[in-house]
């Protein structure tokens, strides 16, 4: 009882924060799509490994669109890069944003785009500072010579992009945009946590939000998010377990399903913060341990769809425990308390650490020092023995048996995604079984 007053008590403070300093920004002028001169930043567009999925293989039209307007009188200049649906009425009414990530890519989709595009999202890649600008001109000043943003505009340029998503011109006429989502990661997640801090202030005309619900991934820092009034998922991964394991993971709070704080922290068991899946800097083996495969874009695609069925659907996602801690490093040489094959126990389960093949840790080490810092933040693999293997598994149809049970318990249970359930399958068929 006493929660649920505080709850009331807190929807009704932040009400009358809106009340009092909420402020509409403008809708900005669009203009494009922008053919020339020359290429379109990035190229390639979407970078990822050979085999992977490609966004060609969708119905998707994807178009490069400058933005501008003005911040506190001063006039800025952006773009953004719109994937939707060729069909708008196969559209699924969700807009999926993403910050830019300070190294020119928008990581969360191109980890995660064979999921937004199945669905039918439609996806907006919004450039946000005059660092990402910077980017954009080194690789082609005359294609980007206009674009400015100024120090201190970040949350508006942001804001504004989200009123213009919502204000059926340009790109999004044809479409029923009924909600948006802002997403980043690793350095982007900051972006995006410090557009929280604005939240409550950059509102639509009749005092709703701009942003309907936030992803976060990757997660840098140890101190908790802020309580903001529309739901949040916030994904950090098993390396920024292990890094603050031992001073205390001051960022963990709990779940909730109030009003005014609805929220969910999931950590993946065995999910790093970059693998050679979804990385094509791996392919060319630069560290001493193999790099994990470890499909982290199968996982943040999970956190993306619990948090829009949140805000489409009013389905409240699944609770799970936060990976496990000991703080005892002296046996196995991990903060982070591990079972008998050295995997980390707690967090969401998934087929790699629940019918294992190999140990599935993180920070690697670089075979040259200009690598590590690279190596550091992939995970690494490091196959199981063969006596062990053995001892697991009857073989190679047996263990291709028990990943097809658990991964179908996952999909059941709301833990896995059923797009992804080939590639399961197919991993499990090319391990080898002695």
């Amino acid at each position: 009882m006493l929660t649920r007053v505080i709850a009331a008590f807190v929807v009704m403070m932040l009400a009358a924060a809106v009340d009092l300093r909420a402020a509409t920004p403008p809708v900005p002028t669009i203009s494009g799509p922008i053919s020339a001169p020359g290429r379109m930043y990035p190229d390639p567009p979407i970078n990822v490994t050979p085999t992977a999925v490609k966004v060609e293989d969708f119905p998707y039209i994807t178009e490069e669109y400058f933005v501008s307007g003005t911040i506190a009188d001063a006039p800025y200049a952006t773009r953004i890069i719109v994937r939707r649906p060729r069909n708008a009425a196969a559209f699924s009414g969700t807009v999926v944003s993403e910050a830019l990530h300070a190294g020119g890519r928008s990581l969360i989709f191109e980890w995660s785009r064979q999921s937004i595009l199945t669905r039918n999202h439609m996806f907006v890649e919004i450039v946000h500072s005059g660092a990402n600008v910077n980017l954009l001109k080194t690789f082609n000043a005359e294609r980007y010579a206009s674009l400015n943003i100024a120090t201190g505009q970040t949350n508006e340029v942001i804001a504004q992009v989200g009123r213009l998503i919502k204000s059926k011109t340009g790109p999004f006429a044809a479409y029923d945009v009924r909600r948006t989502t802002l997403m980043g990661t690793s350095a982007s997640s900051g972006t995006v946590r410090t557009y929280l801090a604005a939240h409550l202030n950059l509102r639509m005309p009749d005092g709703k939000p701009i942003f309907d619900g936030f992803l976060l991934t990757s997660t840098n820092g140890n101190t908790p998010m802020p309580m903001v009034d529309v739901p949040m998922i916030q994904m950090p991964t098993q390396t920024e377990v292990v890094t603050w394991a031992e001073q205390g993971i001051a960022y963990r709070r709990p779940d909730s399903d109030d009003p005014a704080n609805r929220f969910r922290l999931y950590e993946v068991a065995g999910m790093p913060h970059n693998n050679s899946r979804d990385s094509p800097g791996f392919q060319n083996d630069p560290c001493m341990l193999p790099v994990t495969d470890f499909p982290a874009g199968a996982f943040t695609a999970l956190g993306l769809n619990h948090l829009i069925e949140w805000i489409a659907n009013g389905k409240t996602p699944p609770h799970v425990p936060p990976i496990a801690v000991d703080q005892d490093s002296k046996n196995d040489g991990s903060p982070l308390a591990l079972d008998e094959h050295g995997n980390a126990k707690g967090g969401i389960r998934n087929v790699w650490v629940d019918v294992p093949t190999a140990t599935n840790g993180v920070f690697g080490k670089g075979k040259t020092q200009a690598q590590d810092r690279l190596c550091q933040l992939a995970g690494t693999k490091v196959p199981l023995a063969d006596e062990v293997l053995k001892k697991l598994y009857r073989g190679n149809a047996d263990y291709v048996a028990r990943v097809e049970q658990r991964v179908k318990q996952l999909v059941a249970d709301g833990w896995f995604l059923p797009e992804y359930v080939d590639l399961v399958r197919a991993d499990a068929k090319a391990a080898r079984i002695p």
